[in-house]
């Protein structure tokens, strides 16, 4: 594994001069070991403390289904209102991310969630819930976008696989930490404090992270791809190809991610605390998921594989290996053949992740980065918002997970591995808009 000083310094795409690719216009910036690794600990911590937001509702639901009555679509519901939100709010959050810089848009898209998590604890009704929920996928909108910027103004190209796994191993961390802690709170402090407490903890990376990031004006210079618009890219077969196998992707995801602590303690008897330390153990082990699947796409294409085919193998290896075990999982009878199945089935999206995530940023032209990152995740999130409200409705309607979790297996192999496998083009090149003013076909 190389160093933060050669990750930010590498020489670029192995082979890309033998096969006469063009580079981005600038270079990564030339920062030192300290300033890489305390941006990459800030990117990751970012999405570490959104998802550790995310999931204190799915932490809270046992009692909000025992005491107040709530039904798991109901819950299924407001999780799916967060993400349908959040889908809309990534349209316009790669263009303002592309024009006003990470600077200001880390700060005020952290705020607003923070503040939207800090409010959902002042009512347990389904409304003001709704409300509260919804403005933290607004807050979340610019995250994602935000973080290619960051990773494109300070890594190389053949080292992004490293530094996105490890950016988007921070949700994983956000789940593994989020449940437990969401756990404890619950038990000793009570419902609100969990809001209340994980809410303020933004407010706290605010301040780092503005007294540590510097921004690059050479990544946000013209290129001679200026003519690439946001528009433009949906024109492209890869950027659908993208939007479709990241609502796979995210699909068999955001299953895990809303309904595992439910599943616990309703489906297999376990105690809040309990099913909170054990929820935790699947995404601790997709945290060293993720990165080790950066690095090892990273390593195969250092050795001269092409990126095109490191990123498809390994993102339908991860993503078929998910399905599997999430079928074994479905079908498990004892308690801790599923869990172990299930845990598969996490590390195995993970390990996909850090193949799957660099695709837009290997391709984008500099100027629209944020907004192709943007428009994968706004895909993957169309389809995988559905995940929390389908999965709630089918245990509701079936009274247990086995049905809800045949269909997100199904889902990863159909959206996900069909889609990147078939759909998604050239990742060895940038998008290019020939002189014709149009693409003559949908390019890589």
């Amino acid at each position: 594994m190389k160093s933060p000083d050669s990750l930010a310094h590498g020489d670029g795409l192995h082979g890309r001069a033998a096969s006469g690719e063009t580079d981005r216009a600038g270079d990564p910036v030339s920062q030192g070991r300290t300033y890489t690794v305390s941006i990459l600990i800030l990117i990751t911590l970012v999405q570490t403390i959104a998802y550790a937001d995310r999931v204190n509702l799915s932490v809270a639901a046992p009692m909000l289904i025992q005491q107040f009555h709530y039904t798991h679509a109901e819950i299924g519901l407001l999780s799916s209102i967060l993400i349908w939100v959040l889908t809309v709010a990534i349209i316009p959050s790669g263009p303002f991310v592309d024009w006003i810089g990470a600077r200001v848009a880390y700060p005020v898209a952290v705020g607003v969630w923070s503040v939207a998590t800090m409010l959902s604890g002042i009512s347990v009704a389904f409304a003001p819930l709704a409300v509260f929920r919804g403005l933290v996928g607004l807050g979340e909108g610019p995250m994602i976008p935000a973080g290619g910027k960051v990773i494109v103004e300070t890594f190389a190209r053949e080292n992004r696989g490293f530094a996105i796994g490890t950016f988007f191993a921070g949700n994983k961390l956000g789940l593994a930490l989020g449940i437990p802690f969401a756990s404890i709170l619950l038990q000793t402090l009570g419902l609100r404090w969990v809001f209340l407490i994980t809410g303020a903890i933004g407010f706290v990376w605010i301040t780092a992270f503005l007294l540590v990031y510097r921004s690059s004006p050479s990544v946000s210079s013209p290129t001679v791809q200026s003519r690439i618009r946001w528009s433009t890219l949906l024109r492209y077969r890869t950027t659908w190809g993208l939007m479709l196998g990241q609502s796979g992707y995210l699909y068999i995801y955001y299953i895990f991610a809303t309904w595992l602590p439910d599943y616990l303690v309703q489906q297999r008897h376990m105690s809040i605390v309990s099913g909170g330390f054990v929820g935790m153990v699947p995404f601790l082990l997709g945290v060293g998921a993720t990165i080790s699947g950066g690095w090892v796409a990273d390593a195969s294409v250092r050795r001269g594989m092409r990126v095109t085919v490191s990123r498809k193998l390994f993102t339908i290896v991860g993503l078929s290996a998910s399905a599997i075990f999430t079928v074994f999982g479905a079908f498990a009878h004892d308690v801790w053949p599923a869990v172990i199945f299930l845990t598969l089935a996490v590390v195995g999206f993970s390990f996909a992740t850090g193949s799957i995530q660099p695709m837009s940023v290997d391709i984008a032209p500099p100027h629209v980065v944020a907004s192709l990152v943007a428009l994968q995740n706004f895909g993957g999130n169309v389809g995988g918002s559905f995940a929390p409200f389908i999965t709630g409705y089918l245990v509701t309607a079936t009274g247990g997970f086995q049905t809800a979790l045949l269909v997100g297996a199904g889902v990863a192999v159909v959206l996900g591995c069909g889609s990147f496998g078939l759909l998604v083009g050239n990742l060895d090149r940038q998008l290019k808009f020939p002189d014709t003013n149009r693409p003559k076909r949908i390019p890589a």
